[in-house]
């Protein structure tokens, strides 16, 4: 971006306080990070007001910042844009720059998945334009505004992804990104204290088809709700569903799986098969969305294979980590029933001569039926199929119980240390150990500890 400060007023409807010509070229929230040239946004967080730092960045030199009104303690000095809230007019500024550039924007959403698919989208799509992808998950009120406000005038086509905690979120980003083409991953009971019920999470992100015109929305035909909702949508152009369920309008058929990665068909173009280096049955359908979006934006069969191959997953989505020969498969960023039951039935659909074992902890944010919700993974995973089952955490308990219930092997701990000695047992016998839990058990830790227990 490069506005100037009256510009950038205007823009967010704004009071300037300084010279109207100086002309910023980003935007930073940390005050640490900021580089020349830059605009500061304090942001009011939980613990930190970022406020506090705009007078000692302005003795260091900074160009601008804004000001939230009504907070005390302005400097008298320096380039400051009072507005009535800094993340809202973050995110004026956003969509300005959106609508300035006038390039395709594929938006990506959905309860999981949407950072998978939104790597492999960008791989394909890089093989023929000069893309921008959103940085790591960075898909929220924030992280959006700061991904589209970094892209460079030269990119021809980016892909954000866009993630919701709550009603409303979907109408801001959406404002801000105007996607010409979407995708829909997956809908699972994830935020579901705040959405209350799986259908009002499938008409929030469902949100995110709100201004598309001539693009096309594709969707999960597989996971719950959107099979129903997105045709009754009215979009300008028919929706396209892709899925392993016969009535997709693509249908995956998969082919072999190795410890390594997995092919794959589809109904609409059979005689291509795709490869891609990533494990689970819920990556082909994350393949597949990239496919069609790369097919509807004129690429070839062998620009999109390469682009598959070419993958570069953000960390701890299905990351494959060799420590002392097992192989350690970190999808710890997150976690939810949805997200989980892929997870397990990847790790038992997988050939491999090693011993399987699951390190799985809390699933956090589900609401009054947690309990439920842990337990019933047992259901409809059977656990027998693992060599070990470790859990940890309270709410994991519940699913401990129930696996004892069916007379099957498990193993609670609500002590870390006691469970990292076990997995230090169990990782002398050449194991495949998948690591899943919530983003706030760091379980990304465990992997770390074992990876410097068995370095020494």
């Amino acid at each position: 971006m490069k506005y100037t400060l009256g510009q950038i007023a205007e823009t967010v409807n704004g009071k300037l306080y300084g010279d109207p010509d100086i002309t910023v070229t980003g935007v930073a929230i940390d005050s640490r990070l900021i580089k020349d040239n830059e605009l500061f946004v304090p942001v009011i967080g939980e613990r930190v007001d970022g406020h506090t730092f705009v007078r000692g960045l302005f003795e260091k030199g900074i160009e601008a910042s804004f000001w939230q009104k009504g907070i005390e303690g302005m400097p008298d000095s320096g380039n400051i844009i009072i507005v009535d809230n800094t993340i809202a007019a973050l995110q004026k500024l956003a969509a300005r720059y959106r609508k300035d550039l006038g390039i395709t924007i594929v938006g990506i959403t959905g309860s999981s998945g949407k950072t998978s698919t939104k790597d492999l989208v960008a791989s394909v799509l890089s093989q023929k334009y000069r893309v921008h992808k959103t940085d790591g998950n960075k898909n929220n009120d924030i992280g959006v505004p700061l991904t589209l406000l970094s892209i460079q005038p030269e990119t021809e086509l980016a892909v954000i992804e866009m993630g919701i905690l709550d009603f409303g979120i979907m109408d801001n980003l959406v404002e801000m990104v105007r996607p010409d083409y979407t995708v829909i991953t997956s809908i699972a009971p994830a935020h579901i204290m705040a959405f209350k019920t799986m259908d009002n999470i499938v008409q929030q992100k469902c949100l995110i088809n709100k201004y598309l015109d001539e693009g096309i929305c594709f969707y999960n035909h597989d996971t719950y709700g959107l099979a129903d909702y997105v045709p009754k949508m009215g979009l300008k152009k028919e929706a396209v569903s892709y899925g392993f369920e016969k009535d997709s309008s693509v249908v995956i058929h998969p082919g072999v799986f190795t410890d390594r990665g997995m092919t794959f068909t589809l109904s609409k173009y059979p005689d291509e098969v795709y490869a891609v280096p990533l494990l689970g049955m819920h990556q082909l359908l994350n393949s597949t969305a990239a496919v069609l979006v790369g097919k509807q934006l004129g690429l070839s069969y062998e620009q999109i294979k390469d682009g598959l191959a070419a993958v570069k997953l953000t960390p701890h989505r299905r990351q494959i980590v060799p420590i002392n020969g097992n192989i350690v498969i970190d999808d710890t960023y997150n976690s939810n029933p949805g997200s989980l039951k892929a997870s397990l039935e990847m790790l038992q659909g997988l050939e491999t001569a090693n011993k399987k074992a699951v390190c799985l902890g809390d699933m956090l944010e589900l609401g009054e039926n947690e309990a439920a919700f842990h337990a019933s993974i047992a259901d409809s995973i059977d656990f027998s199929t693992f060599d070990h089952v470790l859990l940890f955490g309270p709410l994991m308990k519940n699913l401990h119980e129930n696996i004892i219930s069916q007379q099957k092997n498990s193993e609670w701990y609500a002590d870390r240390e006691a469970l990292l000695e076990r997995l230090k047992q169990i990782m002398k016998e050449n194991t495949v150990v998948l690591f899943k839990a919530s983003n706030g058990l760091k379980f990304m830790d465990l992997i770390k500890q074992l990876e410097e227990f068995y370095e020494h």
